[in-house]
This record gives structure tokens, C-alpha cells and sequence, in this order.
């Protein structure tokens, strides 16, 4: 039998690796009164559970899923690139808050931070990862470092309401290993970090305690795009200068590599555009970016004649994006409502599409695949020093909860671990 035995013995063993979790769950005792409570146990909310908890104060977190920071495994592929050397507010859709809440070295508090849990790093192009590449090493130093902290991780705890209470708070949670039996709990402090993708608390904060906030709408995720020939070579990967249309204006470009799928377009630039797009959007991808437009007439139609060769592009694309752009070119092919005057030639009608291939944006393509979800609370509501709202004294909040997002490359844990250390700090010392 192969090392990794049948499809069913591996099943059983997710099962019950899923029972033992749930069991530990279950062991874990939860007291009537703590003076923080923290709602989410990503990268932002256990972060603030561990700055609470070393400030002395009593700290509950609490968690929908059977273990904490299960989306920090997915992050960086895998890698989890947790920071950036560039970081800074220009990269985030609120940029005088998040300055406001970075002060002025927030990549020297972030590092410093993850050397207290005797974390290491390294650098790629600008990105930082753990220095064991694997986003594990992440998620096990936070652990250990709130378990440490003294602080009370209390998974499979859905909460589904908070209301203030002569205490401070009252947090109504669901039991998941218990048949959904509710209890409540009483904290001095509430600390609400269940943004993201994954977040499956039932509690909408700006609904419980009469708070504005904005509709989640995915980010940092594929775009999908109307119909288009191009996208029949699914799975293929394209270097290209990527620019994004609104309404005949450009609003948005990046050079990178984008990746073909038969519903639009993804990759890390794609990424970047999920932020800007709109439905109906023109997308248009310089496929040959390092070529002028004269050296590539050079090597299209070097004697002006009107017409190409096949195969012509073989040498500096793809040859079957090449050849795909043959067929179109002599087609006279072009995406409707783009404005464009039809080429005189064939050679022309090429070049044309090898330097500004049109697509047509349907938008992001859901919550399933986006990295970030954009929308939460409202920032105008919480102070920049502490990250507590300014309406209901004792309430903090964290990472994407509040409407904060940023680009692909570490910015978005960036604004975790700095949005989770002041939040959790405040909340110990008022």
C-alpha cells in the first residue's frame, strides 16, 4: 500500500484530526468576566490578544473555527511574505489613517515585534518572510507567544451579538462542539477583529452597536472578464503591462505577470487591478512591455508592406499567443466599444493587439477566491492614537474589520500587526 494509504484512510484521519480539535476546544474553560475580549483569531486579532495580554490585562479571544490563524497559511503562497521594506500609507485606499496609526516607523515596531517572538526573516525583492519560508513558522510563534501572554484562546466559539452592558459589554457566542448551545460572556474591553475571508463569526459589529460601515465587496482576488479568444489558452502565463479603462480614462496600470484562466484574468497585477476595477471596465495588456512600438514593426512588418509572415512573433511571444494573434489580426478582430479606428493592415491590426490586447472587466470574482475583503467599518469613527471608536468608549477594532485595504506584497498583514498592537495595547491600559 503507498505511504499515504487510500483516499479513505486519509479522510478519516482529516476527521478525526477535526474531532481532536473540536475535543481541545471543548477543554478550554471560559470564564464569566475578563477585562479584554478579542473576536477573531487571525493575524490582527491574536496579535491584540497578545499586546492586551502582556499589558497585564485579562484576555479572552475568541474563534469561530476549531484553531486560530488557519488563514495565515494561505498567505504568500504558502510562504506568508508578512511585511514589505516599502511600506507605506500610499499603498492602502485610506492613506491618512493608516499613516496616522503607522506613526512614524511601523516596519521597525512590526520587526520588532516578531524578534521579541524569536521569529527570523528574509528578503525577497522587497518582501520579508519568515526566514523558514513557511507560513507555519508564523502562526506557531503567535501562539506560543499569546499562550505565554496568558491569554485564553477559546476556538469553535462563534459570537453572534454584543451588546454594552453595565460592565462594559455583554458578547453572546454559540458553541460549535456543544450543539450550538449559547452562553455569554462579560468584558471590560471589546476588541473586534473578524475581517477577512474566512471569518465566519455571525456578528456584524456596525449592526449590534449602531455603527457605519460599508459592504464587503472582494478584493485582491481573479477579475472576470466577458468572453474573449485570448482566454481559450487557459492556464497560460503572460509578462505584460497591464492598464485599466474607466469611462475612457485611465485610472490604474502595473507590469507583471498575469495568469489566462477561462473566466478572466488572475496573477499578482490582477490582484492590484481587483482594487480598482469596475464592472464593464476596459482591461488592455501590452504583451511585448520591453519592445517600442518601432522595434516591433521591425520585426512585424520590417518593410512597411502591410502584411506579416506567420510565425513572426514566435521569437518574442508565446507561439500560441502569437498565433491566436495572427488569426485575430487578420480577422480585423477587435472587442466591441473600444473606441478604436479599424487598422489599415494586417501588420498594423497585430501590432495593434500584441501592444494593447482589449478585454472587457465583469468584475471581481467572489468572496471564495479573494485574499481581502474591501468595506467595514468606517475609520472616521475610531481614534488614530488608539483605535477606539470615539461613540462607544471600551470598543476597538482591528485589520479588516474597519475599511481599511491595501495591495498584494505583505501590506494588508502589514496593517494587522500594526492595527493589533495598538488596539490591544489601548484596550489593556484604559
Amino acid at each position: 500500500m503507498p505511504r499515504g494509504g487510500t483516499g479513505r484512510q486519509r479522510r478519516v484521519s482529516r476527521t478525526k484530526l477535526q474531532e481532536r480539535r473540536l475535543q481541545a476546544a471543548a477543554a478550554v474553560d471560559v470564564a464569566p468576566l475578563y477585562d479584554v475580549v478579542v473576536v477573531g483569531g487571525g493575524a490582527s486579532g491574536l496579535v491584540a490578544a497578545i499586546c492586551a495580554g502582556e499589558k497585564g490585562a485579562h484576555v479572552l479571544l475568541l474563534e469561530s473555527s476549531p484553531e486560530c490563524g488557519r488563514p495565515l497559511l494561505a498567505t504568500g503562497n504558502g510562504r506568508c511574505n508578512f511585511s514589505n521594506v516599502g511600506l507605506a500609507p500610499k499603498y492602502y485606499n485610506d492613506p491618512a489613517f493608516v499613516q496616522a496609526v503607522f506613526g512614524d516607523d511601523p516596519l521597525a515596531d512590526i520587526l520588532s515585534f516578531f524578534r521579541q517572538c524569536n521569529m527570523r526573516w528574509c528578503l525577497e525583492e522587497e518582501r520579508l518572510y519568515p526566514l523558514s519560508r513557511r507560513a507555519t513558522s508564523v502562526r506557531s510563534v503567535l501562539l506560543r507567544r499569546a499562550g505565554s501572554a496568558g491569554v485564553t484562546i477559546a476556538c469553535a466559539r462563534s459570537v453572534i451579538g454584543a451588546s454594552r452592558s453595565d460592565e462594559g459589554f455583554t458578547v453572546t457566542y454559540r458553541e460549535e462542539f456543544a450543539g450550538n448551545m449559547e452562553r455569554t460572556v462579560q468584558s471590560h474591553c471589546l476588541v473586534v477583529s473578524t475581517g477577512g475571508t474566512q471569518s465566519t463569526h455571525d456578528f456584524d459589529v456596525a449592526d449590534s452597536l449602531g455603527l457605519e460601515s460599508k459592504p464587503a465587496q472582494p478584493i485582491l482576488c481573479p477579475v472576470g472578464c466577458e468572453p474573449n479568444p485570448i482566454l481559450d489558452l487557459d492556464g497560460r502565463r503572460l509578462h505584460v503591462r497591464a492598464q485599466l479603462t474607466h469611462t475612457a480614462f485611465p485610472v490604474w496600470s502595473e507590469r507583471g505577470e498575469v495568469l489566462l484562466r477561462s473566466y478572466g484574468l488572475s496573477g499578482i497585477v490582477v490582484f492590484n487591478m481587483s482594487r480598482q476595477v469596475n464592472t464593464g471596465d476596459l482591461i488592455e495588456l501590452d504583451l511585448l512591455p520591453d519592445l517600442t512600438k518601432s522595434e516591433l514593426q521591425q520585426i512585424v512588418d520590417p518593410f512597411a508592406h502591410g502584411s506579416f509572415e506567420a510565425g513572426c512573433l514566435d521569437g518574442v511571444l508565446d507561439p500560441d499567443v502569437a498565433s491566436r494573434l495572427e488569426g485575430l489580426a487578420r480577422s480585423r478582430w477587435t472587442l466591441e466599444d473600444t473606441g478604436r479606428d479599424e487598422p489599415a493592415s494586417d501588420s498594423e491590426a497585430l501590432m495593434a493587439l500584441a501592444k494593447s490586447y482589449p478585454l472587457r472587466a465583469t468584475g471581481t470574482t467572489g468572496h471564495e477566491q479573494a485574499q481581502v475583503l474591501r468595506g467595514g467599518i468606517c475609520t472616521n469613527q475610531f481614534s488614530t492614537e488608539t483605535l477606539e471608536c470615539t461613540s462607544i468608549p471600551g470598543l476597538f477594532a482591528t485589520g479588516e474589520a474597519l475599511d481599511v485595504d491595501g495591495e498584494c506584497g505583505g501590506f494588508n498583514l502589514s496593517w494587522a500587526w500594526k492595527s493589533g498592537m495598538v488596539a490591544g495595547t489601548a484596550a489593556a491600559t484604559r
